[in-house]
């Protein structure tokens, strides 16, 4: 009787003290996302932040955008 006693408070500690532990870790980094285009004129699929925009349409590159005209 006084194993299972003594397996039982191991098993309680053992929780406790993996919650406290899982607590304290620090959480992973949020993804930071970003929204992709697609290119107008060859369908390149880039950042929306480094493609050239006219019209509600996207380009890869000033030649694209030249072409496209």
């Amino acid at each position: 009787m006084r194993i299972l006693v003594l397996i039982a408070i191991g098993l309680l500690l053992y929780v406790i003290v993996g919650n406290i532990l899982r607590k304290k870790r620090p959480s992973a980094p949020k993804a930071i996302t970003e929204e992709m285009v697609q290119c107008h004129h060859c369908g390149l699929h880039i950042l929306e932040q480094e493609a050239i925009s006219l019209d509600d349409n996207y380009y890869c590159s000033q030649e694209h955008l030249e072409a496209d005209s």
